[in-house]
């Protein structure tokens, strides 16, 4: 097959590279999705993301406790003078010669120097005047265990959260632990049990003073509802028990403002069920671990919003009634017919624009596929085939990255087509221009005037000739209401026109020349960008 005809019948959109009729896998869209998703985290797994364990208190807040080992810094003036530091020793006192023990353990660093003033006092009836100050906390080792990745015994200070012995040992386990059941355990007997949902939805943490020796236990996570089509995106919800309402549910996690509608599908009595209920009566829906929420919004739009790019005047932006078609909206549109193509109007659809990229990067993926399995019959050979593939790999690696135009011509015989819009749709008006654009394997690419008396090869040389790399028997002119013509060099050239001369692929060099040919042309067709390799 000659390389002018199969590029017709890449621009005709209908070769695929292993010559067969163009047909996209209907499952190549899920498997990106699928590709791109790790699937639903739990409600506040990000809660460890932050910096917990890198910022520590210092132990001096006013609620803090003294324990022993603290050290006290008290200094008197007056009747008594004194300026020392004191520990507190394991029966929680200090002691002050001429004053004897003060037991400070469990009193309130806000309470420290009232504490130390009243017991002074009761030696010395003088006038004298106290300051005090906490001049660190005794260091603590807390064990934290139970649904944690790293389950051990962790270093603080007796102000340190609970968030931060969470934190070093790496996070509440995703698949394990439970945010909602986390007890502080001491000497085998409960201290405190936290919900960190309290946390993360009204910011409550009540942390009880920890001591050394206590214990950190996070329990089995409890029933889960995966909620899917929320503001979080996909979450999964522990439930305080195992049964709740729907109202559990949105107090957590919030619905997208235009969800109509509520599927949840779950098990009842051993077999599955599927239960659809309206968005308002979702929060008296009864709900059980295992099930699955989706929000979803359903029933058609009765209006669709589609864009104006080019020259025109009014807004950029309409929302009209689902079912216009393209000539009766452009009826209501004001252009100035001398500076508006209004015969080169076209659309750009984002439908077209997903097919046209799933086309190019499933014909890159067989590219890729087979440069990399290419057989070699000889070390000399084998040396060709590894720098091939180095190229090849390079070019798939730039046309991954090429988003194609969506562009639909929709103008046949001269005459516009009245085609019904879609939502989204982004209609070209293109302005009138007398300019030729010339580019690719050109010595020079540029703009040029347009001369009616010249022709593709008068264009080009205008440009300075054919690059020594071109593709002189198939060039493709872009016309301005979006279609892509082949055409001869000897071919006329109408106003704002775009010459696009592709790169020749040699196939004594490349044992995939054809596949990248027709890459190649489906990248220009689709984005008006020429690939070279």
């Amino acid at each position: 097959m000659r390389t002018s005809e199969l590029i017709a019948l890449v621009v005709a959109g209908v070769l695929t590279t292993s010559g067969a009729l163009a047909q996209a896998p209907a499952g190549d869209e899920a498997t990106e999705e699928r590709a791109e998703t790790t699937g639903p985290q739990p409600f506040g797994a990000n809660l460890f993301d932050g910096n917990f364990a890198g910022q520590r208190e210092d132990g001096i807040n006013p609620d803090y406790r003294i324990l022993p080992g603290d050290r006290v810094v008290v200094n008197a003036w007056g009747a008594l003078t004194l300026n020392d530091v004191f520990g507190v020793d394991t029966q929680g006192n200090i002691f002050i010669p001429s004053v004897g023990p003060i037991h400070l353990e469990g009193v309130r660093n806000a309470d420290l120097t009232s504490t130390v003033r009243g017991a002074i006092g009761r030696t010395y009836r003088g006038t004298f005047g106290v300051y005090t100050n906490l001049l660190n906390a005794s260091p603590v080792a807390v064990f934290v265990t139970g649904g944690v990745d790293r389950p051990g015994r962790y270093a603080g200070i007796p102000s340190d959260s609970v968030l931060f012995f969470l934190a070093q040992a790496g996070g509440i386990s995703p698949r394990r632990g439970s945010y909602r059941h986390i007890k502080i355990m001491r000497r085998g007997t409960e201290l405190a049990e936290l919900d960190l949902y309290d946390f993360l939805l009204r910011g409550t943490l009540p942390t009880p003073q920890l001591e050394d020796g206590d214990t950190i236990l996070v329990g089995r996570r409890g029933p889960v509802v995966e909620v899917a089509g929320s503001e979080q995106g996909a979450v999964l919800v522990e439930l305080a028990d195992e049964q709740a309402s729907g109202r559990v549910v949105l107090d957590i996690v919030a619905p997208t403002t235009r969800a109509t509608e509520v599927t949840v599908r779950g098990v009842r009595g051993g077999q599955p069920t599927v239960r659809t209920v309206s968005a308002d009566a979702f929060g008296d829906t009864g709900l059980r671990g295992g099930d699955v929420v989706t929000f979803r919004e359903e029933g058609r739009s009765e209006q669709i919003v589609v864009r104006l790019e080019g020259e025109h005047r009014g807004p950029s932006e309409l929302a009209v009634r689902r079912g216009t078609r393209l000539l009766d909206l452009l009826n209501w549109v004001h252009v100035d017919p001398s500076l508006a193509h209004t015969a080169a109007v076209h659309l750009r659809r984002p439908e077209v624009a997903r097919q046209q990229r799933r086309t190019i990067l499933d014909s890159l993926d067989r590219l890729e596929r087979s440069a990399m399995l290419a057989l070699s019959g000889t070390s000399g050979e084998a040396e060709i085939r590894v720098r091939e593939a180095e190229m090849v790999r390079a070019f798939v690696d730039r046309a991954r990255n090429v988003q194609p135009l969506g562009r639909v011509v929709t103008a046949s015989a001269g005459r516009q087509l009245n085609v019904l819009l879609q939502d989204g749709d982004t209609i070209v008006i293109p302005t009138r221009t007398n300019v030729v654009r010339i580019g690719g394997e050109v010595q020079v690419a540029q703009a040029v005037m347009y001369r009616p008396d010249l022709s593709v090869r008068d264009y080009v040389q205008m440009a300075g000739g054919y690059s020594n790399r071109a593709e002189t028997d198939a060039i493709i002119l872009m016309r301005p209401d979006g279609a892509a013509i082949l055409a001869p060099d000897d071919a006329p050239i109408q106003p704002g026109d775009e010459i696009l001369v592709p790169p020749k692929i040699d196939h004594k060099v490349f044992q995939n020349a054809v596949d990248l040919s027709q890459i190649i042309y489906q990248i220009a067709v689709a984005a008006s960008v020429l690939l070279r390799i």
